[in-house]
This record gives structure tokens, sequence and C-alpha cells, in this order.
């Protein structure tokens, strides 16, 4: 059964954006009485029937309605964002199809890229929330300088991922609490400077190492998403 995505539901109905419309009607040729699954990005899952196929706007009328289970992990991921938007893409693509709760992007002093495009990257986000069969859609906030982040975060356990030699590292995997609700801080290509490691400290960060091995930004924000579903399992 296809999937589509909406926010527009009002009691027994269920009404798709012009995209989500354009596709279910003429990519996916669905019909009047037709069943589709809709998803709303805030946990649940509605199984409905089409009752108008206008290519504009899909009306649909709700049949089943389920909650899924909430996300697995807590997870708030503050990451730079890489200079190729490709990376950008591929990462939320696969922290959606994770599970991951939140995403900030960072703005450090080695930060390559300034802007963000947030409108395609929310797209990407609903993608793959659609094609995975997740029903929690992340939070995905923009761009925002590292110290107004790192002062005004909150959660129960803060970890900041850096290559820096600090004797007081530990493995992410060995300091990490199932259950309770985490930020885990990754920096761009270029690591986070010794100042800004030293503002995270200061707002009680734990310093983390991920492994031997040098990670891309990228490839690090999967890794932590998939590592802290696998400690809450």
């Amino acid at each position: 059964m296809d999937t589509f995505f909406s926010t527009l539901i009002n009691n027994n109905e269920i009404e798709l954006s012009k995209s989500e419309s354009h596709h279910c009607i003429i990519v996916k040729r669905k019909k009047i009485n037709d069943k589709v699954k809709v998803v709303d990005g805030n946990g649940y899952v509605y199984v409905s029937s089409i009752v108008n196929a206008n290519k504009n706007c899909v009306i649909l009328k709700i049949e089943e309605k389920k909650k899924s289970l909430s996300p697995a992990n807590n997870l708030h991921l503050v990451i730079s964002p890489t200079k190729s938007q490709d990376r950008i893409d591929w990462m939320v693509e696969k922290a959606t199809e994770i599970g991951v709760e939140e995403i900030t992007f960072l703005l450090c002093s080695r930060t390559e890229r300034k802007k963000i495009n947030l409108d395609r990257i929310k797209r990407i986000s609903i993608s793959a929330l659609k094609q995975c069969g997740q029903a929690y859609l992340p939070k995905i906030n923009d761009i925002q300088e590292f110290r107004f982040v790192i002062e005004s975060i909150e959660a129960n356990q803060k970890y900041i991922a850096h290559l820096e030699d600090d004797d007081n590292k530990v493995f992410l995997s060995k300091t990490y609490k199932s259950g309770k609700s985490s930020v885990i801080v990754i920096g761009p290509e270029g690591d986070f400077t010794k100042d800004e490691i030293n503002i995270a400290k200061n707002n009680h960060f734990t310093p983390v190492t991920l492994g031997e091995n040098t990670l891309r930004t990228e490839t690090a924000g999967v890794y932590v998403s998939s590592l802290v579903n696998i400690l809450n399992d």
C-alpha cells in the first residue's frame, strides 16, 4: 500500500497537499476508492480511501487510525553542515529512517557552509519517512550559532564528539545511558576549535570519541544515530 504525507487532517478526512496529490494521482495513478496509507509525522498512520481524485487536491476518508511507537532513541543530533549539499541530504535521509527525534544544524568556526536550504532538507526527510515506514518526522532546525546552541540546549545527557587529544574523552558507547534524552554534537570536517570544545565542557557536555577512525561529518551523524538506537534496544 502506497504511503503519503499530510498534516491536513480534520475529523474523518485528510487532504493532501498539491505536490502529494500530484504524486498520488499522476505518478501513482490512484483512483477513487483506492486505499492508501497516510502518515502525519507525529506518530499516526491512517489507512484511508480516496473520495476525491483531483490531481491538485486529493481528499481521503479515514478508515483506520494507528499510533506507532515513540522514536526509540530520543536523540537530538546537532551537526555542522557539510560543504556538499548531497552529503547533507544523505545524512538527513538516513537519520530520518533511523528515527532521530530532532536535527539542528550548527555554525562553527570551521563550518564551510554558512546557509542551508531548509525547505529542500525537509522535503528529503518527508520522502525518507514515506519510503521507510516511519511515522515520526524529525524536527529540523535551521543553522544556528555554536555558542547559542551549546548554552541553550537541554537534555538529560549531552555529548560533544571531537578529534582533539583529550584525556577526559570516553567512548560514546561506554558512557551513553539508554532511555534518557540525549544531545550529540558533531563538528565540521576541520573539527571544533579548542575554544569551542571548552565552551561545550563548561556547559556540561561530555567529550566523547567515536572510535579510532576519523569519520566524515555526515558519516559520524549516521553512526551516532544508529549507535543510540542499538543501545536503546
